[in-house]
């Protein structure tokens, strides 16, 4: 189901990076692009574990799912997101997105991550899910820059670090006069086992964008 492909950045930096491609893909076509940031240690293992959330339902509703793997081992919001800008030139070649724009989600870490990139290229994302994740606190200095972007987080009952954090950045943003959704998961820890990509999905579609 996950393809893997490696580009070699300016830096000379080799990135891997998965990709999940719907049943009727034809090369060439838009679809909407979902960035999937892995959990944990964002290797390729991780890739697959996220993808438990975004691989299949993808397939089904004609969606391309790209992940990519932290080179040397730097997570995307710890180092390598200085590639992310020119990842997302490349991959925008590759898999033109519809209406010119990326969805952007991840699993801990690599909710992390996307809260990362979305403050940095705020222009680049039609939404942003959380399975769970926030903003570090570099990032939430800037939840100003993604008052447009509608915002999806979930986060497991008993994952108590992270219900705070999370609650946080729901208030913020509200504050801000964002767009926020925090579902705090009923006896669920930090990975939430009762959440279907349909339902992932369900709100993805209805976050698409043809501008």
């Amino acid at each position: 189901m996950i393809t893997y492909f490696e580009m070699t950045m300016a830096d000379g930096t080799p990135l891997e990076y998965g990709v999940v491609l719907p049943n009727d893909f034809v090369d060439g076509e838009t679809y909407p692009v979902l960035i999937a940031f892995p959990p944990g240690p964002q290797t390729r293992a991780m890739v697959v574990a996220g993808n438990s959330y975004w691989g299949a339902e993808a397939q089904a509703r004609g969606w391309v799912v790209v992940s990519p793997v932290a080179p040397g081992g730097t997570l995307f919001f710890q180092g390598s997101e200085q590639y992310l800008p020119e990842f997302l030139q490349r991959i925008e070649a590759l898999y033109p997105p519809e209406g010119g724009k990326f969805h952007v989600g991840g699993v801990s870490n690599g909710g992390i991550s996307s809260f990362r990139i979305a403050t940095m290229m705020p222009g680049k994302f039609w939404s942003l899910t959380a399975v769970p994740g926030f903003p570090q606190s570099a990032d939430f200095e800037q939840l100003d820059k993604l008052t447009d972007i509608p915002i999806t987080m979930y986060v497991g009952e008993t994952d108590t670090r992270w219900v705070e954090q999370m609650t946080a950045t729901e208030a913020e943003l509200q504050s801000l006069g964002g767009q926020v959704s925090l579902t705090i998961v009923p006896n669920e820890g930090h990975v939430i086992q009762n959440l279907t990509g349909a339902e992932l999905y369900d709100l993805l579609d209805s976050y698409r964008g043809s501008e």
